[in-house]
């Protein structure tokens, strides 16, 4: 437009001029009529002229027309945009601010998607630590980018065990530590986190940099550093610190700018504990749960004793863990189970008994209380004066309390400082008050069987029946004169059938067989339950040959047997091992022979019966 004014404005100049120059009338008549065209032309553009240089002067673009055309002939790039205006998508383009002449647009599909959308965005989602330091590393790494930082780090800081813990860390260094905790000291992250408030220092000295920042093993150049606390429930629990090795690059705009990354990360925190709380709770509840389960089918010390090693393994971290129980009949506390994962240290193997009087376990008994100890310097000891275990560390230690007296300890021990704290003392407690119960319960069986006359499973005479007989019987044929046979019987195979028909099942086909032998035995003789899967026999007035014909009898019935269980009908096998009473020798001799003719008889298949 800006080129077309002057033309029409010379030709409006030249017409006028000609309409009076020229003497011919009809000459005069064509230019006054170019004349009047021109002027009219010109009060059309000037207008639209003048309207876009005060547009221009305003910051608002101008257009002539609908097509787009600018006041210089040139196309501008936010014509055709209003609210009918097609988009890429089929939609219709809402109206855009613009300045000068209208911004270049640039469309979304032109746009990479990995800039809007990262891959790799999936939130872990079977552990809360997981997820929690998922999330702090993103938090972090967002951080790094805005400070243009050499490295980024969160330090959490543990005033009860004196340390700090070094959690998620973004850097583009190589010199990064591989430690895991760090004691408390002198360096920028113990200062921040004892004193909780933030540092800045915007020069560093070549030499004290290794000093100061404990999160790297060699010099990285660091020039510059920024640390801020971060709190919950308004204690200081750990540091946000970022550095470069450009001098003077932080500020205090940076500390606000971590703060609000801080808060944040509190927000996290909180959620997190909760979740891990209920993720430790469970986990725990899981771990008693199966102790509980294994120390119901075992119901002895021993499996107790194993029960309780597997539980502690699995939910707490440990070098080397024990479970030590008092022993009546030696009259001593002794190591019933015992692990450790450096075999090249020699802490005591399982049966051993120990002298606890010196012992830095003495305290623990004394005051029945869990506790955490320091690894014992000579001449303190663990398990006896001449061990020979050095190394740092520390010892949680808890009594397993019966109803009666403290019956044992659980110990576990880490080969580090500052590892356990209040939490795991009430884990462990746990475990021996379950451990405790177990063993109350296991000592008033013992105790039963001991007293009891009857075998309550299967209506036979107890073990202490059978073996008081047996003592009777043995005095009064020294005495007067007789014979006798003691039998022990087994039924072939209970593993296989404890594993088809399961332990109820196992019972009930010793309940039969129980009765069965009974419907050949004499009124004066006497059957009784020898342990889990024997009975034993004793033949009163009997020869060896006599006794061995009986027996025979006996295995036949057996054999002969049709049992049922589960819809299905089966038959058991049993061999009888047994040793005539002599006037000479004692019963226990009875019985260790009679052990090792069953001996015989399993190695020859079962099904038998030997009679020594």
């Amino acid at each position: 437009m800006k080129k077309s004014i002057p033309l029409v404005a010379l030709l409006f100049l030249g017409a006028v001029v000609a309409a009076f120059a020229v003497s011919d009338t009809t000459l005069r008549f064509v230019a006054a009529g170019v004349a009047l065209a021109g002027a009219v032309l010109l009060a059309f553009l000037v207008p639209k002229e003048l309207q876009g240089r005060d547009a221009e002067r305003r910051g608002v673009p101008h257009r002539s027309d609908a097509s787009g055309e600018t006041g210089d002939g040139s196309t501008d790039a936010s014509a055709g945009i209003g609210e009918n205006a097609p988009r890429h998508d089929g939609g219709t383009e809402p109206p855009r601010p613009s300045s000068g002449r209208g911004p270049r647009i640039q469309r979304a599909a032109d746009i990479p998607l990995e800039y809007y959308r990262p891959a790799g965005d999936a939130l872990p989602q079977e552990d809360p630590r997981a997820e929690f330091d998922f999330l702090t590393n993103r938090l972090l790494s967002a951080l790094k980018e805005n400070l243009l930082a050499t490295t980024v780090g969160l330090f959490w800081i543990n005033a009860d065990r004196q340390q700090i813990v070094i959690g998620e860390i973004v850097s583009d260094s190589k010199h990064l530590t591989t430690a895991r905790r760090v004691p408390l000291g002198s360096d920028l992250i113990s200062l921040i986190g004892t004193s909780a408030k933030p540092q800045i220092l915007p020069e560093f000295a070549a030499a004290s940099e290794q000093d100061l920042l404990i999160y790297y093993d060699a010099r990285e150049g660091v020039q510059s550093f920024v640390g801020v606390p971060v709190f919950f429930q308004d204690e200081p629990i750990a540091v946000v610190v970022a550095d470069s090795k450009a001098p003077d690059a932080f500020g205090v705009e940076t500390v606000a700018s971590i703060g609000t990354f801080t808060s944040i990360i509190s927000l996290l925190l909180s959620s997190y504990n909760q979740k891990y709380d209920l993720a430790a709770d469970a986990r725990l509840l899981d771990v008693v749960d199966r102790m509980r389960r294994i120390m119901q089918t075992s119901m002895d010390a021993y499996g107790i004793a194993s029960a309780s090693a597997k539980a502690i393994s699995e939910i707490l971290d440990w070098d080397y863990l024990a479970v030590i129980l008092y022993n009546a009949e030696k009259r001593g506390w002794m190591v019933v189970k015992s692990h450790s994962k450096a075999a090249n240290l020699p802490y005591v193997s399982e049966g051993v008994t120990l002298s606890i009087e010196g012992s830095i376990f003495q305290s623990v008994l004394d005051r029945q209380k869990g506790c955490i100890l320091a690894a014992p310097a000579a001449p303190a000891f663990r398990f006896h004066e001449k061990e020979a275990i050095s190394g740092a560390g520390q010892l949680c230690v808890v009594p397993v309390i019966t109803t009666r007296l403290p019956a044992g300890l659980l110990v576990v021990e880490y080969r580090d400082v500052s590892q356990y704290g209040d939490r795991d003392i009430r884990v462990l407690t746990t475990l021996a008050e379950i451990t405790g119960l177990f063993l109350d319960v296991v000592s008033y069986m013992e105790l039963a069987r001991k007293y009891l006359l009857i075998d309550e499973g299967t209506r036979t005479a107890s073990r202490t029946l059978l073996l008081q007989r047996n003592t009777e019987e043995h005095q009064r044929i020294t005495k007067f004169g007789g014979n006798a046979v003691f039998f022990l019987l087994a039924v072939d195979g209970p593993d296989e059938l404890a594993a088809k028909y399961g332990q109820e099942g196992l019972e009930t086909i010793l309940f039969q067989v129980a009765q069965t032998v009974k419907a050949g035995l004499f009124a004066y003789d006497v059957l009784g339950r020898f342990d889990a899967t024997r009975f034993g026999i004793l033949l009163i007035q009997t020869t060896a040959d006599e006794a061995y014909l009986r027996a025979e009898k006996i295995r036949k019935s057996v054999a002969g047997l049709v049992l049922s269980r589960g819809g299905s009908s089966f038959s058991v096998t049993v061999c009888l091992a047994g040793c005539a009473f002599a006037e000479s020798g004692d019963i226990e001799h009875v019985l260790k022979v009679a052990q090792q003719a069953m001996n015989l008889a399993v190695g020859d298949g079962g099904n038998c019966v030997k009679v020594v």
